[in-house]
């Protein structure tokens, strides 16, 4: 490898830079984690007088090598950041050492695409959000809304309250966001459902988390990703698409509940928890909550899902909304104590591991009769 790439430099043509390039880089990447800051600042002076040589091709998968690491240097990082949207994506989206004076600079002169790819980063700053929002870019201002790591100005907010008016999607991403002032979820409030208008006013109330609302904008996603297949009535084919989508069975739970459909609710826990389907409904309908109860629990359900679906039950069945309660009571203690279980024989094991084996005992043979 060292000899081919001093030939290389000797030659000395565009050509052979551009092999170059790509030898040297394949150099460094192979042992990327082995290389010291020296090391990598020494490559760094290499590459950057070769760059413009560089393939697309190879300064994109030089750039998706780099983008994470920490050690990178920083000319080399923004100078990939410079480049085509496609090298420099990985690296405007996440490369650590980009600074928020770097990426302020980048937001003010940079291109929509690579503005787009930096929207999507977590460490944003105040001052960089309202320089992107300040390009007026549609595609951007719906990143930033939806982007939940960070946290946007009063004024970028409120620019983008004005903007939701035309734009449902920037809508339903900022009415999801957990810092919106009481000010701008009074001025959401004209805009939105009713579903909408209920978690605004939580929000006034702060009795929203960050936590909740990022689940109802996951199960949001969810309902666009799936779109008509969700109503797949066959339970086993649904959730094996669930799975394939990385959905929990906690998630196609809510959305099934959401829609209404309590019998095929039933049908999921059934099939999750390897419980015959008849015998399930029967338990459902007659009360019987211990088999409900442990089917649940093999199934993986979570107490705030199973709260849910008592709830949906006693609606269903109009039953009084205290037997919800009861059960979900009833399903919080059989976790706890399935807990129990599970750390009494983690506790024995751990115990056991620690003590020496009993010798044998020696049986004494058996004395000859005088």
């Amino acid at each position: 490898m060292a000899s081919s790439i001093i030939k290389l430099a000797q030659i000395g043509t565009l050509e052979s830079r551009k092999h170059l390039f790509a030898k040297v880089s394949e150099l460094v990447v192979a042992d990327l984690d082995q290389r010291t800051e020296q090391e990598l600042a020494l490559f760094s002076d290499v590459i950057l007088k070769l760059y413009d040589t560089g393939s697309l091709t190879d300064r994109a998968a030089l750039a998706l090598k780099l983008a994470s690491l920490t050690t990178i240097p920083h000319d080399l990082a923004c100078r990939i950041a410079e480049d085509d949207i496609t090298v420099a994506m990985p690296v405007l989206a996440d490369c650590p050492v980009l600074t928020q004076e770097d990426l302020l600079d980048f937001a003010q002169r940079f291109s929509q695409p690579h503005l787009q790819a930096i929207a999507r980063r977590e460490d944003l700053s105040t001052d960089v959000s309202d320089a992107l929002a300040a390009r007026n870019d549609r595609t951007v201002n719906r990143l930033l809304a939806g982007n939940r790591h960070i946290r946007l100005s009063r004024e970028t907010m409120l620019l983008f309250v004005k903007q939701a008016e035309e734009d449902p999607v920037l809508l339903e991403d900022l009415a999801l966001r957990s810092d919106l002032s009481p000010a701008a979820c009074r001025a959401l409030l004209p805009l939105v459902s009713d579903e909408g208008k209920k978690r605004l006013h939580s929000l006034i109330e702060g009795s929203l988390t960050q936590e909740q609302l990022d689940q109802i904008a996951r199960l949001k996603a969810l309902r666009r990703q799936f779109g008509p297949a969700l109503a797949n009535p066959d339970m086993a084919q649904l959730w094996q698409e669930a799975e394939r989508a990385n959905m929990t069975v906690d998630e196609l739970m809510i959305l099934l509940l959401q829609d209404g459909r309590f019998d095929h609710a039933v049908e999921l826990l059934g099939t999750r928890g390897r419980t015959s389907l008849k015998a399930l409904k029967d338990a459902v309908y007659d009360d019987k909550q211990d088999l409900v109860i442990k089917t649940a629990a093999k199934s993986g359900l979570e107490t705030a899902t199973f709260a849910l679906f008592s709830k949906a039950r006693c609606d269903h069945l109009k039953r009084p909304a205290a037997q919800g309660s009861e059960w979900t009571l009833a399903y919080k203690r059989h976790l706890e104590g399935l807990a129990e279980v599970r750390q009494s024989r983690c506790n024995d094991f751990q115990a056991n591991r620690g003590r020496k084996p009993r010798p044998l005992q020696q049986v004494s043979p058996p004395q000859a009769a005088e």
